[in-house]
């Protein structure tokens, strides 16, 4: 099914969902976002209604999802770099609220790197599958901008260690120290390394009941669960 930002094909009981569009960086607009939301939608409809083992979510060429294009931001003066930003995170809560409501299996196979909401939308995912040599980030403060009380909910109930991407100044880390310290499930050291890791984790996968599935995150995620509901009560 092809479209401007994203595309997905169901194979052998798998949903592959890849970001091919905002050039080599994917970049998330307020366009991409809803399209990004609508296509999750439909997949979540998909397998509702028939049997699906699990969703892998990759990317085309380049970084899997570098977030937000701050200097395309800076130099449009529509908004302010904080305007911009929190119209773009409320759109992200719809595509992070879509993903916890998933019932199946939801793997991230960043075969890039990742950065501001492109990372917090690599760490919505059950698991996350990371390249070893490429760059993870979360930015934001630098640029500007705090990070959103949904964003910063995913981020604390995904690891111990949020402090790391959360520091005044973020730093880059290595798909290496992702794995190490558990942000990520696994690491490849190509992309399609990458992409075979996460096929081997919705193939281990053995729950069939979806229901159940995206209700358990909503115990385990309950902030983040809060705090996109919030945004979005229409969804819950």
């Amino acid at each position: 099914m092809m479209s401007s930002f994203c595309e997905w094909v169901k194979t052998n009981g798998v949903v592959h969902l890849k970001l091919t569009g905002g050039g080599d960086d994917h970049y998330l607009t307020e366009v991409a976002l809803d399209e990004l939301h609508h296509k999750l939608a439909e997949i979540r409809k998909l397998a509702a209604a028939e049997p699906c083992r699990g969703l892998i979510t990759t990317s085309s060429t380049g970084s899997f999802c570098n977030g937000i294009d701050y200097e395309h931001v800076r130099a449009s003066m529509e908004m302010t770099v904080a305007e911009k930003t929190s119209v773009l995170a409320d759109r992200m809560a719809a595509v992070i609220k879509e993903l916890l409501t998933m019932p199946m299996l939801t793997v991230c196979a960043a075969t890039g790197n990742a950065a501001s909401l492109g990372l917090a939308l690599a760490l919505a995912h059950d698991d996350l599958v990371v390249l070893g040599g490429a760059s993870y980030r979360l930015g934001m403060v630098e640029d500007g901008v705090a990070v959103h009380p949904h964003i910063g909910a995913l981020i604390r109930e995904k690891t111990d260690r949020w402090y790391t991407l959360t520091t005044l100044k973020s730093r880059s880390r290595s798909g290496n120290w992702m794995r190490r310290w558990y942000f990520a499930d696994c690491e490849g050291d190509s992309p399609d390394d990458v992409l075979r890791e996460a096929q081997k984790l919705v193939d281990g996968w053995t729950s069939n009941d979806g229901v159940v599935h995206a209700n358990m995150r909503k115990q385990l995620y309950r902030e983040t669960w809060a705090a996109v509901s919030a945004i979005l009560p229409e969804m819950n």
